[in-house]
């Protein structure tokens, strides 16, 4: 993944735990949303949570001519005070072209732009990243066991 320098960015709380792992922040090409949570509360500030299986795709290639990847891992990015969504086309795979912020006033906007599956924007008051947890591997549906979070 290459770096995406959005001002937004700096918007988002704990962005730093994806910037320490990957030592820049990720365009998130060809990542998975494996996860959509849809949560309301009686505060009515709503969220709306994304789980991103997440990698750093190198310039070599395997055996059967797939990129090779690293820093595989699984990032848990939260949006709450949800002012506005458009989410569609959540399907059996949601790979992402690219996924990145922008300011929108005193709000946040969220773009997931599809290669495949999900796409969606979502505009709210703030955007946290809840975890990154390394895997040993990103596989279509396979294991994402020994996933230890780093966040809170």
């Amino acid at each position: 993944m290459e770096e995406a320098p959005y001002p937004a960015i700096n918007r988002v709380i704990n962005s730093e735990i994806i910037h320490q792992y990957f030592g820049y922040w990720p365009n998130f090409h060809d990542a998975e949303v494996i996860k959509v949570t849809f949560e309301t509360h009686i505060t009515g500030r709503y969220s709306v949570t994304f789980v991103i299986e997440a990698f750093e795709m190198l310039a070599e290639v395997d055996a059967q001519g797939f990129y090779k990847q690293a820093k595989q891992c699984l990032i848990e990015i939260q949006f709450s005070g949800v002012e506005e969504i458009d989410f569609k086309y959540f399907n059996f795979q949601n790979v992402l072209f690219e996924f990145w912020f922008e300011e929108q006033g005193s709000l946040i906007k969220g773009i997931f732009n599809s290669s495949t599956g999900m796409e969606a924007t979502v505009v709210a008051e703030e955007a946290l990243v809840l975890s990154l947890a390394p895997i040993k591997s990103v596989t279509k549906r396979g294991s994402r066991g020994g996933a230890q979070p780093l966040g809170y």
